[in-house]
């Protein structure tokens, strides 16, 4: 019996408001595309749900009838690990984005296909703070699973550390209520890996009230790369406390593409706070910047330019203690000989996330499955392009851009963070080298999914 034809018996209990696409239908490709087209995967239909019911129902349906799922709300995940194919079904959770604010008990209630952008405006709204990420059109619990970073996690500590509850559709087709009293091991395994162990249909979260009536600031900086030794020891020396967020960056100035060093600075508060804070980078000599108090509702709008789906955006990543101002030159001639040799990847970025971590470590290590409390600097590279026949060139140029950051660090072990990982690497680079804690992460995988239903997205083997 061919996937349609299986399908028909779960159309026939879904909410109205669901829907089933296949290749060829309108709908199929926007419901199913990705931000990265590379190793993306390629199901054989698409189940839109509306419900909780409708989540549950499907994976049902799925197990059932031994046919492969992943749930998607942005699609931004750019792992090569997805495993799904012609014979298996997506789940778009998009339709499932109401989001409940409550600003008198300081608390959220965020369904499982709620967009970052969304969660922002309905926070917004209510004149709150919810600790989402930092992309308007990722998946705001998607984000969350892997930790969740944020540039509010300079007040408030990361996205996992403000969970209350979630609601997880297992690979039973159980739905249940994780929290500190209720599967409290496996919320832990939730707050890191929680990709491993269902589908979260709704999340409640602490909602805080806003920093300066929602008024914040943000500085865009562009630099000659003469600057990059001295801009990338700035930031190793800065004291990245309340407030406080960076993105560095090697990219290409629309619209030509022109390669130049550029800095994102944001600052919950005031101005004359967010100048006190950054003086140290206001003391170099940008050729270019513009500063302004943005409400807190547009201050993710710097990073759209990127967020658009298709074409392929294979990525690689290191997590650092610190930042090496030689292994920045060295990234920097890196990038510059892969743009020159190939001029259409003029979106391609080398990013360097300077959060601030100060509350971030106030929270306990054993609290959640995350392992990387303790480091300060996210390095990520996306090469942007869409021919395949430079595969095998873009693939080198990952590994070189790895091996050029880890060469430098002086660490001994690899580590990256598990949303920004290829896919390639070990579960201990990506969950940590503590053997405690990957025996708690298996023992919990076989507990609530001794199948492997969840082991589309760096799985937990």
């Amino acid at each position: 019996m061919s996937l349609k034809d299986k399908l028909q018996e779960l159309i026939s209990v879904l909410n109205e408001a669901a829907s089933i696409n296949f290749p060829g239908d309108p709908d199929f490709c926007p419901n199913t595309i990705r931000w990265s087209e590379y190793a993306a995967p390629q199901p054989g239909a698409v189940v839109n749900v509306a419900t909780e019911s409708d989540v549950q129902k499907t994976v049902q349906w799925a197990v059932k009838n031994n046919v492969k799922f992943l749930a998607q709300t942005g699609g931004h995940g750019w792992t090569i690990t997805w495993n799904i194919e012609k014979s298996d079904i997506i789940i778009n959770m998009r339709r499932m984005n109401n989001i409940s604010v409550n600003p008198k008990e300081g608390h959220a209630i965020i369904e499982g296909g709620a967009l970052v952008h969304e969660v922002i405006d309905a926070a917004y709204g209510e004149k709150v703070h919810i600790v989402v990420g930092n992309c308007n059109s990722v998946g705001a619990c998607g984000a969350m699973l892997g930790a969740g970073f944020s540039r509010l996690q300079a007040n408030y500590s990361m996205s996992i550390d403000n969970i209350i509850s979630l609601r997880l559709v297992t690979a039973k087709g159980d739905i249940i209520n994780v929290s500190a009293t209720e599967n409290s091991e496996l919320l832990w395994c939730l707050k890191g890996g929680g990709h491993n162990f269902g589908i979260v249909t709704s999340a409640v979260v602490n909602a805080f009230p806003q920093i300066n009536d929602g008024m914040h600031w943000e500085s865009t900086m562009v630099f000659l790369p003469d600057h990059i030794e001295e801009i990338t020891q700035t930031i190793n020396d800065l004291d990245m406390g309340e407030g406080m967020s960076i993105h560095y960056a090697f990219t290409g100035l629309p619209p030509f593409g022109f390669p130049a060093v550029v800095l994102e600075l944001w600052y919950g508060g005031t101005p004359a706070a967010a100048q006190k804070a950054f003086a140290p980078l206001f003391k170099l000599h940008p050729i270019h910047q513009e500063s302004s108090p943005t409400p807190y509702n547009k201050i993710n709008e710097a990073l759209n330019r990127g967020q658009y789906k298709g074409g392929f955006k294979p990525t690689w990543s290191v997590a650092l203690e610190k930042l090496d101002p030689k292994a920045a030159r060295d990234l920097w001639n890196h990038f510059l000989h892969f743009r020159l040799r190939h001029p259409s990847s003029k979106n391609s970025v080398v990013m360097f996330e300077c959060y601030a971590f100060g509350k971030v470590r106030q929270v306990p290590e054993n609290s959640a499955s995350f392992p990387w409390r303790n480091l300060n600097f996210h390095v990520c590279a996306s090469l942007f392009y869409t021919d395949p026949a430079i595969d095998i060139d873009v693939n080198a140029w990952g590994d070189k851009f790895r091996q050029i950051l880890q060469e430098a660090s002086g660490m001994r072990q690899n580590k990256v963070y598990v949303n920004y990982a290829t896919g390639d690497e070990s579960m201990e680079e990506i969950y940590g080298y503590d053997e405690d804690r990957l025996k708690r992460l298996r023992a919990q995988k076989a507990a609530w999914d001794p199948e492997g239903r969840f082991s589309h997205y760096h799985p937990i083997l």
